[in-house]
């Protein structure tokens, strides 16, 4: 199973030599190492370290260039890029790398709409973007559909990545006043029963629901 952008809440791990383009089987399979090697890239990139965003970005426009229909591919390189864009000097160019990245990840949900680590990889990049960039409503929905899909099959993603997901749909329901899908999203993180801080985080917005919404 792939590991999405999750770390916030794991070790970073070290920074590893990427594997051949070729390496990748068309039919994406998500423990293959190479997609492992794009997340531990990923992970350093999003925790600050410029090295690793130049050269995730430079590998993964690579690789899409060779499989330009893989989505899985195609949604990191969107991250990728609005990471890069975190990093470049303002003007035209810090621009350009978000819309970049914007439309690499809309190319990629719009690929694989039922590829619930695609999706949620989008959701928490676009929830995290700056509210100026009017992606926030587009990481609700993310969210919403990732919440229904775990109803239907609990086996969409791994269990840390199901945490996620029902923090910050909790989150989002809780920013549009649904604080009922706010609570039922939250318990559904609590009765995984993965001791973290994000399960933590989870416990501690539950306590700061209103009375009212406790009892309905």
């Amino acid at each position: 199973m792939i590991r999405p952008i999750l770390s916030l809440f794991l070790v970073l791990p070290v920074l590893t030599v990427p594997l051949r383009a070729a390496s990748l089987p068309a039919s994406e399979t998500y423990s293959h190492p190479l997609l492992n090697q794009i997340y531990e890239m990923h992970s350093l990139a999003e925790a600050g370290n410029k090295d690793a965003t130049r050269r995730l970005v430079a590998w993964l426009e690579q690789l899409t260039s060779e499989q330009p229909d893989n989505g899985i591919l195609l949604v990191y390189l969107g991250s990728a890029y609005t990471l890069a864009s975190r990093d470049a000097f303002i003007g035209p160019g810090k621009l350009r790398y978000l819309m970049a990245g914007r439309d690499c990840m809309d190319r990629a949900v719009a690929m694989r709409p039922d590829d619930a680590n695609v999706r949620f990889i989008r959701a928490i990049n676009n929830y995290h973007l700056p509210t100026l960039f009017n992606r926030r409503s587009i990481a609700r929905d993310d969210f919403r559909q990732l919440v229904d899909q775990l109803a239907k099959n609990p086996e969409a993603v791994d269990s840390l990545t199901s945490l996620a997901i029902y923090y910050y749909a909790g989150l989002c329901f809780a920013q549009l006043e649904e604080e009922s899908n706010a609570r039922a999203s939250w318990q559904k993180g609590l009765d995984l029963k993965i001791n973290g801080p994000l399960t933590a985080k989870i416990s501690d917005e539950l306590n700061r629901l209103t009375p009212t919404a406790a009892g309905q």
